[in-house]
């Protein structure tokens, strides 16, 4: 017997420019009847470079942003009940059989890209070939579970997956499968490249906006696209500027000024201790799914010894960084955030010890050596900065001196690419990819998802591989969470990072718009078109 699902419920939830200037509304005092309107796009600023718009590709935060809002996954986190769970959106409807192996997606009928071209099954087959077949950004999530030829159309809205096994969070995976126009990207591919050259400046969505301009180190662009699905308000902001600027100062500048509308979550703690004494502003606060951690790369001298490591860990001062650089935020246990269902709370957790953390280096391979470590940070930023110093003088009280390593974002995902080039410690914030406690373990510890940010500790243990692919297959929830929990446990015990917080969200916003809530789920809090002038 199959079972049928027409809404979505998993084990988990979360609780929930310079050149942009001009007035804010529309219309005066006493016209309430009209609508309100901005007189020039709306202005989102953004932290880091948009490296790449094609849905195969994307991988950090400001990528996604940009697919959530030019793309449509076949499911959608369940934002209007503010949960990450996640619920049919170009999907109507699923069924999957008793073993786990089958699911038969139901699709919507009345969808059409940005080309005038209809969405049916045919795009969502050519949508996962694609992607598996180009191998980059979220195409890990399906390595060993999915083989394309076994995603079959069987009619124009009806799609169908076999799995070679069972997978616990494959609909929650299903979130980061943004759906491509197969006619239009066929019709404009070069030597098998499955259009990825024409996605270097152009788009292939059906989502609710069009791209209108790319200029990969400052801005992009988004007009309405006026056939969408799911129709338009008067007071949704149709035409969307996000400019990355990386200069905080510059940031607080053109908010404070009237000059953006938004600014991102990934400034100073006194940024928006600063928003909030403006009536003009609105900071909203929420708990995250989110990981702020120092991954110890385990494969270089002299943090491939797990007693450096343990040295490390409880030489790190978890109070100053809470409290004091990141503000009244929560210690992590673990790589899982406390809010995801799944968590371990007996996982391994280490204080400030600076007696144990010289026992631990004594007992190194290392001891009595001279250490030194590399430290990677964005040097821009004064938080990260602040990082730099805290860990710089916790380690010099055992005698490990850090060489700071000013980067930016992208030398950081380059430098991620190899063992060889990943530093000893690097500062990653990482938000849940997808709504589901394998995010933060297989997603980061297994062997496979190597060569990305999330997965600088080149962490690589035969019996956590294991445990975390039973986990990956077991249907029955209760063992299938027990699984995740010893994976963390496995992890923990050999202190691959420092587990430094889940952050406090933050993000600021103008007092006019509304509609913004907070996914947890990482770029979907993003999506220009859940937000309104008030």
């Amino acid at each position: 017997m199959k079972k049928r699902f027409k809404t979505l419920m998993v084990c988990l939830t979360a609780t929930a420019l310079l050149a942009a200037c001009g007035g804010k509304s529309g219309n005066s005092e006493g016209e309430s009847n009209e609508t309100k309107t901005l007189d020039r796009p709306f202005v989102y600023v953004a932290q880091q470079v948009v490296g790449s718009i094609d849905p195969a590709k994307v991988i950090d935060e400001t990528e996604i942003i940009a697919a959530v809002n030019l793309y449509d996954p076949l499911f959608y986190p369940d934002v209007e009940n503010d949960k990450m769970d996640p619920v049919p959106h170009l999907a109507t409807e699923y069924e999957v059989s008793d073993d786990g192996l089958v699911y038969t997606i139901k699709l919507r009928d009345d969808v059409t890209f940005h080309s005038g071209n209809a969405f049916t099954a045919d795009d969502v087959v050519y949508t996962i070939q694609r992607m598996i077949a180009i191998g980059e950004g979220n195409s890990w999530l399906w390595n060993g579970v999915l083989n394309p030829e076994n995603v079959k159309k069987i009619d124009d809205y009806t799609v169908e997956f076999t799995l070679n096994n069972a997978y616990a969070p494959f609909i929650s995976s299903m979130t980061q499968l943004f759906i491509v126009d197969s006619k239009l990207l066929q019709e404009n591919t070069k030597a098998d490249d499955y259009g990825q050259g024409y996605l270097e400046s152009k788009e292939a969505g059906s989502g609710p906006y069009t791209l209108t301009k790319w200029d990969r180190e400052s801005e992009l662009d988004y007009k309405s696209y006026e056939d969408y699905w799911k129709g338009w308000e008067d007071n949704q902001f149709k035409d969307i500027q996000m400019k990355i600027i990386t200069e905080e100062a510059t940031v607080k500048t053109l908010l404070a000024s009237g000059q953006a509308d938004m600014v991102h979550q990934w400034l100073n703690i006194s940024a928006y201790k600063e928003f909030e004494g403006n009536d003009k502003l609105v900071v909203q606060k929420d708990p995250s799914a989110k990981l702020q951690h120092i991954p110890m790369n385990m494969q270089k001298a002299p943090t491939d010894d797990e007693n450096v490591r343990k040295a490390i860990a409880s030489a790190f001062d978890y109070n100053t960084a809470n409290k004091d650089i990141l503000g009244d935020s929560t210690q992590a246990v673990g790589p899982v955030p406390i809010v995801v269902t799944g968590n371990n709370p007996d996982a391994t957790v280490y204080q400030q010890d600076l007696e144990k953390a010289k026992e631990y280096l004594a007992d190194s391979k290392y001891a009595g050596q001279d250490l030194s470590v590399d430290f990677m940070i964005m040097g821009e930023n004064p938080e990260q900065r602040q990082y730099g110093q805290l860990v710089s003088d916790n380690l010099a009280k055992i005698g490990i001196k850090v060489n700071i390593i000013n980067a930016t974002w992208p030398q950081i995902t380059e430098a991620a690419t190899s063992a060889e080039k990943t530093p000893n410690l690097t500062l990653i914030s990482d938000s849940l990819k997808y709504p589901h406690v394998d995010s933060h373990t297989y997603g980061i510890y297994h062997p496979s998802t190597q060569g990305s940010f999330r997965s600088m500790s080149w962490y690589d243990d035969q019996e956590t591989t294991e445990v975390l692919e039973a986990a990956r297959k077991e249907i029955d929830i209760d063992k299938q969470l027990d699984l995740y929990k010893e994976a963390q446990k496995l992890i923990t015990e050999k202190a691959p990072s420092i587990y430094v917080a889940n952050p406090t969200h933050h993000i600021a916003y103008a007092n006019y718009v509304e509609g913004y809530k907070f996914v947890g789920l990482m770029g979907y809090d993003i999506a220009f078109y859940n937000l309104n002038m008030k």
